[in-house]
């Protein structure tokens, strides 16, 4: 899926976004769910349903395969099978994608070894992985970081314990629920994260055997040595970032939407600030629907973990905010420096100030086409939020970014009746 000639999306604004989508499923939930099915290691199969194919979710089949399991596609499902026969994961596949980090827990708790290079990802700011080796250590294992890579060793056996995370890491739950599928007795994790990314990868455990309760509180139990099995399917919830993003979009723009398989619990956060600003909006089992006549007032919103605004949603947020009439204010306590978008969108003519991890937006100002660049998914995304409400044209580049993100989103906007050409 990569591409050997660099592209930009030419993006005409001014237009009103209207109709109805389907997102696709939740990339990060995806990533790690796909790790989890590989728990079952007895030759049987689990099928996962609604996967995006994007260029992260490729690379993690490359890395699966590499450690010995089958990897079937087709139009409708992932279905993985096979054993694990190898417990390197080479520093070049690893170093691709943040995700890569979630084998070091299955390959402990499997293997009881591991050498894993040192996960990659956006460049949006420190993302340590103490937590997760501490955690390793904890349950039983010996880690240590070397020459770009990870390598561990389970001591004598696995064993859980009762773990206080110092910060609610979504990366490091996910990690431990899978060393400790495979831990003697129960671990315990208190100040979990809460994501609805989190709750998924518990229902997709407790479909193979193993037992997980209190997933979306700060307390999660996980009871190691279950009767793990394959021959199961498995579907992945609909992604609430990019549900952000359409959201965003025709706020921004004016217009309706309606988002088809939207789930509104996950999205809520997003759907308060949203209302505050003035759109309408519905939800129910069909979906979320939201209107809006492209006037908005200003909003302050802090970017927290969940059921907080997810930090993924920042750069989209700023964006709105510049099209809000007063001053707003963002403040990441996630990822405080998150913010290598700004410079552009200022270039557009929007008045944003940066006062360390908080942003100061005056809204309201014509914004104007012009030749941009985004560095990581999310800035791309707010580049192209932005060339939307701009007058004139804007030329986005770093479009390869998107491609980690987004199944086809420059084709759901030109559904909705948005002018952008790629070339």
């Amino acid at each position: 899926m990569g591409q050997t000639n660099e592209q930009k999306l030419y993006i005409r604004g001014g237009r009103q976004l209207n109709g109805e989508i389907l997102v696709d499923g939740a990339k990060n939930s995806a990533l790690v769910c796909m790790v989890a099915a590989c728990l079952v290691n007895d030759g049987s199969e689990v099928r996962l349903y609604n996967i995006p194919r994007l260029t992260d979710i490729d690379i993690m089949i490359e890395i699966l395969r590499k450690i010995g399991k089958t990897i079937e596609i087709n139009e409708e499902y992932i279905g993985i099978s096979g054993c694990i026969a190898d417990c390197d994961v080479p520093i070049k596949l690893a170093s691709k994608i943040r995700g890569s980090i979630y084998l070091m827990g299955l390959l402990l708790g499997i293997v009881g070894k591991v050498k894993c290079g040192l996960p990659g990802g956006d460049k949006i700011g420190p993302r340590p992985i103490d937590m997760h080796l501490s955690a390793f250590e904890m349950l039983g294992a010996k880690c240590e970081m070397m020459d770009g890579r990870v390598e561990g060793v389970v001591i004598k056996e696995l064993v859980g314990r009762h773990i206080y995370l110092k910060y609610p890491s979504v990366g490091t739950v996910c990690n431990i629920m899978l060393i400790a599928a495979n831990a003697k007795g129960k671990t315990i994790i208190d100040n979990a994260a809460k994501e609805p990314e989190i709750v998924d990868l518990a229902n997709m455990m407790i479909k193979i055997g193993i037992k997980v309760t209190g997933a979306g509180t700060d307390r999660i139990v996980i009871e190691g040595k279950g009767n793990i099995r394959g021959n199961v399917d498995y579907e992945i919830i609909p992604d609430r970032i990019e549900t952000g993003v359409f959201l965003a979009s025709v706020a921004m723009t004016g217009g309706e939407i309606l988002i088809k398989n939207a789930i509104t619990r996950h999205n809520f956060p997003l759907l308060a600030i949203l209302e505050e600003c003035g759109t309408t909006i519905e939800s129910n089992g069909e979906g979320i629907y939201l209107r809006s006549n492209g006037i908005l007032k200003p909003v302050n919103v802090n970017i927290m973990p969940f059921p907080g605004v997810a930090t993924d949603l920042q750069p989209i947020i700023t964006t709105l905010a510049t099209k809000c009439i007063g001053e707003s204010v963002v403040i990441d306590y996630v990822f405080p420096e998150r913010f290598q978008y700004i410079y552009e969108l200022n270039c557009m003519g929007a008045r944003i100030e940066r006062y360390s991890n908080i942003l100061k937006i005056n809204g309201g100002k014509k914004m104007y086409g012009a030749e941009v660049k985004g560095n990581d998914i999310r800035s791309a995304t707010a580049l192209v939020c932005a060339g939307l409400i701009a007058e004139g044209e804007t030329i986005v580049s770093g479009v390869e970014h998107l491609l980690r993100g987004y199944v086809n989103l420059e084709n759901k906007l030109i559904s909705l009746g948005a002018d952008i050409v790629k070339r």
